[in-house]
């Protein structure tokens, strides 16, 4: 997937205008070979950390990333996307009606 692709996606998020209500994190398995990316997205209000741990295969455990995450931020919900899906602000919308049934 081209990397144009992921900066799309990763502009996306600031067009649906999340503010703070979400949280958004890039996982990158190596910050120096995925410096450009990283970049974007710093750039864009994405925190980005390295990978917590892949398989010998190389592809990330997604239980370690959750792990990971809700190290560092305390929320109502964690979510995993990938790079190229977009949303829009109907998201927002539909997890803040969901947290106040919660």
């Amino acid at each position: 997937m081209g990397t144009q692709i992921y900066r799309n996606t990763l502009l996306n998020w600031k067009a649906i205008d999340v503010g703070q209500e979400i949280k958004t994190i890039l996982y990158v398995s190596n910050p120096t070979i995925n410096d450009h990316l990283a970049t974007f997205a710093r750039d864009h209000d994405w925190t980005v950390f390295e990978m917590p741990r892949v398989s010998s295969s190389g592809l990330p455990y997604l239980k370690e990333m959750y792990r990971h995450a809700s190290q560092h931020y305390r929320c109502v919900f964690y979510g995993f996307s990938n790079g190229d899906i977009l949303y829009n602000r109907d998201l927002v919308i539909t997890l803040d009606a969901i947290s106040k049934v919660h």
